[in-house]
């Protein structure tokens, strides 16, 4: 037959059974909402990051696309058959600067504006040739700049004169 239990021990089996429950409680119900609640907050934490990081980026772009606004009026303004061989071709005939090799242009397409490169090798020119000559390439209203610059003493006999290769580049609009 069975015995009753006395208070006391029905004291301990209830206190036992409390204990029980808020132990599985705690294990199931609070670890898991706590381990949820640490990863949300990373997650946010994250989220907040990359904000921060779009804002200082979306920042510079606007820098950028104020600084830029004036450079792309003149690459606009500049005559549309703009043509950079014919462009040095020009400039070297008026600085009485003759070139040595001409290698083939290069174009190469970004959204609406296409980026053209030329090279061209130089020999025996005095320095202040080059100069005078780079002064007049890189005016602003050209919108022309040198990618490359190479100089390098021509001749050993004579050390004033110099040889120069050059890769210059500039941006037009896609026809």
């Amino acid at each position: 037959m069975a015995r009753a239990f006395s208070r006391r021990e029905w004291n301990v089996v209830i206190t036992g059974g409390i204990f029980l429950v808020c132990f599985l409680m705690y294990w199931f119900v609070l670890v898991p909402q706590r381990e949820e609640l640490a990863s949300l907050q990373a997650a946010v934490g994250a989220k907040e990051d990359d904000y921060k990081e779009i804002q200082k980026i979306e920042a510079q772009y606007n820098l950028l696309k104020r600084e830029s606004d004036p450079i792309v009026r003149r690459i606009l303004q500049r005559r549309k058959d703009f043509d950079l061989s014919a462009f040095v071709a020009e400039t070297e005939n008026k600085q009485n600067f003759t070139r040595d090799r001409a290698f083939p242009p290069d174009k190469t397409t970004y959204g609406k504006f296409e980026k053209n490169t030329c090279r061209f090798r130089y020999k025996d020119k005095a320095l202040h040739q080059i100069v005078a000559f780079l002064k007049e390439i890189e005016k602003p209203e050209n919108v022309v700049t040198v990618e490359l610059l190479t100089i390098n003493p021509s001749s050993t006999s004579d050390p004033s004169r110099l040889g120069l290769e050059i890769r210059l580049a500039t941006v037009v609009p896609v026809k």
